[in-house]
């Protein structure tokens, strides 16, 4: 048998128990996007450093804004992102002078080196921005029409060649992306057509989502009750009605965000005006879909006036919230995996005025709910055995829409 000193073990040991206490305990840092209404007082779209080994998150000014604001603390790189604007909006002084206005909605490109904007003004408009990893700030590309008016939700396919948009106007529409992040003018737009319950209410497209497959796309209108499914073509960028074309809500739900479970199988959707989430099971190969259940997002005893706005999946897959604004608070439900059907769990306060926009940060321990009316974001620990809400932060901005995380370098 061959012997092993003291000595020579010792070392080799201990080296390995701090390699492997640091790869257990380090976690990457993120940058958060945040985006204002600059017409209520926003300033573009806001930057923090957020630390996922403490939660912890700092403001660290715009990422994106007014020409002088945005690039007043990285000066160093603040020339490139000018000229970057001035030739983005050439030649508009105006658009130049006050970048990116409005952007209600972002969305990531899958490789985190481009963030896209929903600018929700009548004409709409969407952005393209690239991503510096070292510092967080973005340097617009360029500025394309979003094919009707409000843009309010974007997703960027699988493949990353596509940005799908749907307009409160009622069009849904496909801008091709190139290898350089750049946006194109719309390869496939589609008017949503039909009346409303009331038959006063017109067409209004308020989501869109794709299927885990990359082969549907699902769009939300809360003016038609209805929730529409095409065929999507990535290669092509084209959208198709599927058939059939649309499931249709209960009267009056209005459904307005879309998500899909992990598991692939279930999807969910949040009733702006009836202040529900509907659960439904999800034909992958026929892209059809078909309601289970039902499930207010407000307690018994509240008799005011409220509306549904956001609904998030836990990347787990076992706990679902859903904001509301009127009640300002967050419905927080658990999840059958297999029946898809929700348990209510609590409503946790929102501590603060209308949330909108929800975001579960990457690591799956933390919220952040967007409170637009009261101009803050607050921050949540997420139980990770009952789903359960508590909050450890909040912090100002104006007038709040939606959040993003990528990685930081």
């Amino acid at each position: 048998m061959v012997g092993y000193s003291n000595k020579s073990v010792l070392p080799v040991f201990l080296a390995l128990v701090l390699v492997g206490c640091g790869s257990a305990s380090t976690k990457p840092d993120y940058w958060m996007y945040a985006g204002t209404y600059t017409t209520h007082g926003g300033k573009g779209i806001y930057l923090y450093k957020f630390y996922a080994a403490t939660g912890k998150i700092d403001a660290t000014g715009l990422a994106a804004g007014r020409l002088w604001q945005s690039n007043i603390d990285a000066l160093a790189s603040s020339p490139s992102r000018i000229l970057a604007q001035i030739r983005a909006e050439w030649p508009n002084v105006r658009m130049i002078a006050r970048g990116v206005q409005d952007p209600a909605f972002q969305i990531l490109h899958p490789n985190g080196r481009y963030l896209y904007t929903a600018n929700s003004k009548d004409p709409g408009t969407v952005s393209a921005f690239q991503v510096d990893p070292a510092n967080g700030k973005l340097t617009i590309l360029n500025t394309e029409p979003s094919s009707g008016g409000l843009p309010v939700f974007l997703t960027v396919d699988n493949s990353g060649k596509n940005l799908l948009v749907a307009n409160y106007s009622g069009t849904v529409a496909v801008l091709p992306i190139d290898s350089t992040g750049h946006l194109h003018h719309a390869t496939s737009v589609i008017g949503q057509q039909g009346w409303g319950p009331s038959q006063a209410l017109h067409p209004h497209a308020h989501s869109i989502v794709l299927s885990p497959d990359n082969r549907f796309a699902i769009s939300t209108d809360t003016g038609l009750d209805e929730i529409f499914v095409y065929k999507f073509d990535a290669n092509k960028g084209s959208l198709t009605l599927n058939e059939p074309p649309f499931v249709k809500m209960p009267p009056g739900t209005g459904p307005r965000h879309f998500v899909f479970h992990p598991n692939g199988n279930l999807a969910y959707a949040i009733g702006e005006s009836g202040s529900c989430v509907i659960s439904m099971r999800w034909d992958a190969q026929r892209g059809v879909l078909a309601l289970i259940q039902t499930i207010t997002t407000l307690p018994p005893d509240f008799h005011g006036e409220s509306a549904g706005a956001d609904v998030l999946i836990h990347p787990s897959g076992r706990f679902l919230y859903a904001s509301n604004r009127g009640h300002d608070s967050i419905a927080v439900f658990t999840v059958d995996p297999i029946e898809g059907t929700l348990t209510t769990v609590e409503y946790a306060s929102s501590y603060g005025k209308r949330p909108s926009n929800l975001r579960i940060d990457p690591t799956g321990n933390y919220l952040f709910g967007a409170n637009v009316f009261s101009s803050s974001i607050v921050q949540f620990r997420i139980d990770q055995q009952t789903g359960r809400l508590t909050p450890i932060r909040s912090f100002g901005i104006p007038y709040p829409m939606a959040m993003s995380f990528t990685p930081a370098r």
